[in-house]
């Protein structure tokens, strides 16, 4: 089988309060998935993709509920490694605060090259991986360039800068490789700036021309009140209205999957803008990364 897309990345088991509700007092908390990767294969394969995402789990109880969660969304988890030693990744979410992290001695955490094994690389259309991944470990960081390097297909980035992870304080240097080596590059403003470096100067346009100097041929620029694209050249933009989110994390990771549908289907990058906007402001609309990712991307029932 030919795959739409191949992803690597951890996915942790995600705890948040009920909305209006605070980790501290609320009764009970809602058990949930989340990881940039598998996040946006969610979003794929609810828009009628073929998916792959692989990764290591613990050979415990939350990694066999993400394995069932992302089963049940189509995503096929055939390729992903179970550690008997090390645990399942965790994330808990705090409104008005963030989200903290327990995933330094998780089982994606030590994910190397050969967890790439045997998986149909090649043979995909695209691959994705952020910068999450090569911010949790120096083994990671090396699966991550092996999937990139093996792919024949659209190669795409997300630099996904982290703080408090294993590389983060060099997090630039440590993700610029994974740019240098993609085709698509979906980033935030200020992770461009960062990555640029020096050379981070003038307009968001300015900044997707700087970056594609580094290999891009398609970049895309969120900022705070428009996202844009270039490539052949040509800058084209959309204006972003931000209601009121009940939790903007996972927003990125849906835009990406909405905008990556569509150019992996051979649409316009106006076309891709618009439905990654759409489906960053579906997503926002729950505590969940994903619950509220929708099943089309327009009013008409069609993918």
């Amino acid at each position: 089988m030919e795959y739409d897309l191949i992803a690597l990345g951890e996915t942790m088991l995600a705890l948040a309060p009920p909305a209006g509700e605070t980790v501290r007092t609320a009764p009970a908390l809602l058990v949930d998935h989340a990881g940039a990767e598998s996040n946006t294969c969610v979003g794929l394969a609810r828009l009628g993709l073929r998916v792959v995402w692989i990764s290591r789990l613990g050979a415990d109880a939350a990694g066999d509920r993400i394995l069932d969660a992302l089963g049940a969304e189509g995503i096929e988890t055939r390729w992903v490694e179970r550690d008997p030693h090390r645990p399942t990744g965790l994330m808990i979410k705090q409104p008005g605060v963030g989200v903290r992290y327990y995933r330094s001695e998780s089982a994606a955490s030590v994910a190397g090259p050969e967890t790439l094994r045997d998986a149909p690389i090649a043979g995909a259309r695209g691959v994705l991986v952020t910068g999450v991944t090569a911010l949790i470990g120096d083994r990671p960081h090396a699966a991550g360039l092996a999937l990139l390097e093996r792919a024949r297909g659209l190669r795409i980035v997300d630099p996904n800068l982290r703080g408090g992870l294993w590389g983060s304080e060099r997090r630039a240097a440590l993700v610029r490789p994974f740019v240098e080596r993609c085709d698509l590059l979906l980033a935030g403003v200020d992770e461009i700036r960062e990555i640029l470096g020096g050379a981070a100067t003038g307009e968001d346009a300015d900044l997707a021309r700087a970056a594609a100097a580094l290999g891009p041929t398609e970049i895309v620029v969120r900022g705070a009140a428009a996202i844009g694209a270039l490539a052949g050249g040509v800058w084209r933009a959309i204006e972003i209205r931000r209601g009121d989110a009940v939790d903007p994390v996972g927003a990125g990771d849906a835009f990406n999957a909405g905008y990556i549908a569509v150019r992996l289907r051979g649409g316009s990058i106006a076309d891709a803008l618009e439905a990654g906007v759409r489906c960053g402001a579906a997503v926002t609309a729950s505590v969940s990364d994903t619950a509220g990712f929708p099943r089309t991307l327009d009013g008409r029932g069609t993918a």
